[in-house]
């Protein structure tokens, strides 16, 4: 398919993601699950040799993820993967609370039964992440049940806004997770939330949806350490197709 330019046919561009856009994608999603640990190293020329790209891309991708707090610029050691510290996260989870409670409110004033349907199925799904016990499927089924709850709020900011903050809360969710009885009392608590939605409770649902991102900042602020890797203790560079570390080897993290 193309369309005439002066003299000349010129394809017509197909979009999709470009090789900034996939580095930073990358990069973040090992800095999310572990692979690229909180202090590790972050080196330029070794990043785009794994990913088998130029080293421009991925300056531009740490530069985005520096700005949003995921890299962090030590100086002559240079870039490493942010660490884990209880007053950003505790700012997270006070704008979280803010964020859900509205959220709720909306969704709970907009809901329709396809909604509600749909929701009762994400619980489920939620349900059935808790009996595998894995953490990686928890964490996704909690994403994508907030991620409803935003979606029929219908506010796109709202979304928009929650994806960005989500990773953060990703990378602090693993270790309150690993506890069964934590497991059992996230998704209670959604299943309340999901109730007062579909029954049109507004103040009901935003009520709840406060309550719970309170108390995960809080189980959050308990897991992680007192101390936590600093600027002078950055780790040796981890390479994108290392595995995770053992929990032993990584900060502990919630959500």
């Amino acid at each position: 398919m193309s369309f005439r330019m002066r003299n000349s046919n010129v394809d017509i561009v197909k979009a999709g993601p470009t090789l900034i856009e996939q580095a930073y994608d990358a990069i973040l999603a090992a800095i999310c699950d572990g692979r690229l640990a909180p202090g590790a190293r972050l080196n330029q020329d070794d990043l785009a040799a794994r990913m088998g790209i130029s080293r421009q891309p991925v300056g531009q991708a740490l530069s985005v993820l520096k700005a949003q707090s995921f890299v962090r610029d030590t100086g002559r050691r240079g870039l490493i993967v942010a660490p884990l510290e209880r007053e950003f996260l505790h700012s997270v989870y006070e704008l979280r609370e803010a964020l859900d409670s509205l959220a709720a409110s909306l969704a709970a004033q907009r809901c329709t039964p396809r909604d509600a349907a749909e929701g009762r199925k994400l619980v489920a799904d939620g349900r059935e992440a808790e009996k595998s016990g894995r953490v990686d499927s928890l964490i996704e089924a909690d994403m994508r049940f907030h991620l409803w709850i935003c979606r029929v709020a219908g506010n796109p900011l709202l979304a928009e806004t929650m994806r960005l903050y989500w990773n953060h809360l990703r990378r602090a969710m693993a270790a309150v997770l690993r506890d069964p009885r934590h497991r059992t009392e996230i998704w209670d608590e959604h299943d309340a939330i999901l109730e007062a939605i579909v029954a049109n409770d507004a103040a009901g649902a935003s009520h709840r949806a406060a309550a719970h991102a309170r108390e995960a900042g809080k189980t959050v602020a308990r897991s992680l350490p007192a101390t936590h890797v600093g600027p002078g203790t950055a780790r040796r560079v981890v390479a994108l197709s290392d595995e995770p570390q053992p929990a032993s080897r990584r900060h502990k993290s919630s959500s």
